[in-house]
């Protein structure tokens, strides 16, 4: 007889969430869902736009918490820093990943972006 392998009801049905001051909002981690944001992910990390990161940020806040509690989160015009950090923690929310391997690789993505930008400079324009 083969082996059985079971999905653990409690992974099927639980909800990851993040506590911002005394409110809880659910993460939506369902897996439709998590491709959008990983899209969203390799956009913002590439981008040198503040406005554009922006609008990719709070795109990715309105998959992961919905539009309601998105604008919410946005009316609370959280410093950069903790805003900066809340998406690290829902991608992590919403990856499972620790919070610190996506903030290594957000940073590996800007160094990678720096050395680029840098290498461009330094190259002759020829005519």
């Amino acid at each position: 007889m083969g082996k059985l392998y079971t999905l653990d009801g409690k992974l099927l049905t639980e909800t990851p969430e993040i506590r911002i001051g005394d409110k809880v909002y659910p993460v939506d981690d369902r897996q439709k869902t998590v491709k959008k944001l990983m899209k969203l992910q390799t956009q913002v990390s590439g981008s040198s736009d503040p406005n554009e990161t922006d609008r990719l940020t709070m795109e990715a806040f309105r998959l992961a918490f919905g539009d309601k509690a998105a604008k919410e989160i946005d009316d609370m015009n959280m410093p950069f820093a903790a805003y900066q950090r809340l998406f690290e923690l829902v991608i992590s929310a919403m990856t499972g990943e620790e919070p610190e391997e996506i903030d290594a690789r957000f940073q590996e993505a800007k160094q990678q972006a720096g050395k680029q930008s840098t290498a461009e400079k330094q190259q002759p324009h020829l005519v």
